[in-house]
């Protein structure tokens, strides 16, 4: 990536509107000698400073020819993620894994479960999970495994056993004599609950002993094999409260008990929670509830900012969304996942505008996860399985490298250099820069977990904020327009203080420290150009 680390202090300013009004700036106090990141799994917030990717292991890497993929294929392709060698910058740099389902399924994609603690007999064995876990671990990857607890398959043992009215499982589902409104499904001459359809009925989790498997079987994989936390499908939808379907009081205290149980017996275990919603629902179950769940409306004002060229939209949603998670900051950014179309797609492969989404998700607030192939803009738009298709690692037939064999689903309709030995070899490929930006965000705390505090900017194609922690100030500037800009900037009130030198550590040319004002801000601050759909991070130091 190109950048200057010219430093040029704030005596040396000669930008319109910089001159200092209203007495000196504060004082900095002594900097705290800087710690080690929190990575350390098991300790309180260990997930706060990582980079993770979602994995569908289905459409990873095939290891026995079959054409699915694999654990034991995952587990071969570890050192692409990360190889554990801190000094070596061919890997992707990521630091956890989320696995799609990997529970035994009828279905392709998994969401719908018949042993909470079974393998899929399709990715391998027990021996293979535990294999993976720890490979994962040597090279300082936490896994995190994804556990759809609001249903079950209809082919559950429990749900057979259910349906015949067999003790003890009788009540284990959510059962009517009549339907009680929406999503209920008939059987014989009953009718049972199911949001997403009649395969996929729903547990009563409002039987104590339904609560007590289900929190038994997730004890198991944190204490047996040794994963580090789950990502929580559906979890807003758990109970029902009448005609109230989503979001209840009942589904908080539900993940409420839940969790004490679960950080009992596993202290430092991470609840990642899927709320798609608004962001005042989503941050309701952080952090009580929760420690993170992923925010939607952030990911598609991203998205949509980039595809417009709008920066201020999104400067808006930072400014509203990140103080609803504070003090934990508990959410997690995305740009896509695996229930959307692929965000080149929604870009249509335009490679500037994916670098500076990648800009976007990689130097802001929260908890960043990258969906395998984003990094190398693999297309795909839906039916599911179009944006589920296998990665591409080469050029070679029948399957970009991916398996011996024609894969269990069509190759995504990239052309042949959209794979990652191709990529590799290119310093100005997206690989590449998604590369360059996580070890970026891995070197500078107030980036990898510093909070965020927004910055006024004129020019509404820039997206404008400081990222701070203890031991380091950095302003993050990313123009998502087509053409260069030179922003002038405001912050009535900020963490800044003393006369900061600026230090610039992504982008190009050279730029000038504000004058910081006695409330920490500054005004009239014009730090230097940014060239069309780029970013610029200047860390700022007394």
């Amino acid at each position: 990536m190109p950048a200057s680390a010219g430093a040029v202090s704030s005596g040396a300013l000669g930008a319109p509107g910089s001159a200092l009004a209203g007495g000196p700036a504060p004082t900095c106090p002594p900097i705290p000698p800087v710690a080690p990141p929190v990575t350390s799994l098991g300790q309180p917030g260990w997930w706060r400073d990582r980079v993770f990717a979602e994995v569908f292991v289905r459409s990873y890497a095939d290891s026995n020819g079959d054409g699915i993929g694999d654990l034991p294929g995952l587990t071969a392709r570890l050192d692409y993620l990360n190889d554990g060698d801190p000094a070596t910058t061919t890997d992707l740099g990521v630091t956890g894994l989320w696995l799609m389902p990997t529970f035994p399924s009828p279905s392709y994609h998994g969401y719908d479960v018949t042993d909470y603690r079974g393998v899929n007999l399709d990715y391998g064995s027990m021996a293979d999970m535990r294999a993976l876990v720890a490979a994962a671990h040597d090279r300082g990857i936490a896994v995190l495994l994804d556990l759809p607890l609001n249903h079950t398959s209809s082919k559950n043992p429990w749900f057979v056993a259910s349906r015949g009215g067999k003790a003890p499982y009788a009540d284990w589902y959510v059962w009517s004599d009549s339907p009680q409104g929406s999503n209920w499904q008939r059987d014989g001459k009953r009718f049972f609950y199911a949001a997403f359809g009649a395969d996929l009925p729903d547990l009563n989790l409002e039987n104590p002993a339904v609560t007590a498997e289900v929190t038994a079987d997730a004890s198991f994989w944190l204490t047996d094999v040794g994963v580090d936390g789950f990502r929580l499908d559906a979890a807003k939808y758990l109970i029902e409260d009448g005609a109230t379907l989503e979001n209840t009081p009942e589904t908080h205290a539900w993940w409420k008990t839940f969790r004490g149980t679960i950080e009992g017996a596993s202290p430092g275990a991470l609840l990642l929670g899927e709320v798609w919603d608004t962001p005042q629902n989503s941050s309701s179950y952080v952090p009580d509830d929760l420690d993170l769940t992923f925010d939607f409306a952030l990911a598609s004002t991203e998205v949509f900012g980039v595809q417009s060229g709008d920066g201020s939209s999104v400067g808006r949603a930072l400014a509203t969304i990140t103080p609803l998670y504070r003090p934990s900051s508990g959410f997690a950014a995305f740009l896509t996942n695996h229930d959307q179309d692929r965000v080149a797609s929604q870009l249509n492969s335009d490679a500037s505008e994916l670098r500076v989404a990648a800009d976007l998700l990689l130097t802001g607030p929260g908890v960043p996860f990258i969906y395998y192939g984003e990094e190398i803009g693999m297309t795909g738009r839906k039916p599911d399985e179009r944006i589920r298709t296998p990665m591409r690692w080469d050029a070679t037939s029948p399957a970009s490298g991916f398996s011996t064999h024609d894969p269990w689903e069509a190759m995504s309709d990239d052309p042949p250099t959209t794979n990652v030995a191709a990529e590799s070899a290119d310093p100005g490929s997206l690989l590449s820069h998604y590369r360059d930006l996580i070890r970026l965000r891995a070197a500078h705390p107030a980036l990898a977990d510093g909070a965020y505090v927004p910055v006024t900017s004129d020019v509404s194609s820039v997206v404008a904020g400081l990222r701070s922690s203890p031991t380091e100030t950095a302003l993050v500037l990313t123009n998502v327009s087509a053409g260069e800009v030179t922003p002038t900037l405001s912050l009535a009130a900020g963490p800044l203080c003393g006369a900061p030198q600026a230090d610039l550590v992504l982008g190009s040319g050279s730029a000038v420290a504000p004058v910081v004002s006695p409330a920490g801000g500054f005004a009239g601050y014009r730090p230097l150009a940014i060239p069309a759909r780029s970013s610029a991070v200047i860390v700022l130091q007394p």
